[in-house]
């Protein structure tokens, strides 16, 4: 499963409503990500490992959207970085 969200916000919300299942990991845009303040990438990590959650951010993502993937997606690209 790939598919894509309007933020990170909304995919999160969507997963921790058990409307989007057997997802594993959220894609972010790395500049969108380091924008933002210490408080809201914890805020946003914490949610993450609450709903077990993989929350990475590669430069190569456009920051128009946010991808969501399953497990059975394979690896990482080797532009994705954990957050």
């Amino acid at each position: 499963m790939i598919t894509r969200r309007d933020s990170l916000e909304e995919a999160l919300g969507e997963i921790e409503a058990e409307r989007l299942r057997g997802a594993s990991t959220i894609v972010v845009n790395l500049q969108w990500w380091t924008g933002l303040s210490i408080a809201e990438q914890e805020g946003y990590r914490l949610r993450a490992d609450r709903a077990r959650i993989a929350l990475v951010a590669d430069d190569a993502l456009s920051s128009h959207y946010v991808e969501v993937r399953g497990t059975d997606e394979g690896p990482p690209l080797s532009t994705e970085r954990p957050v």
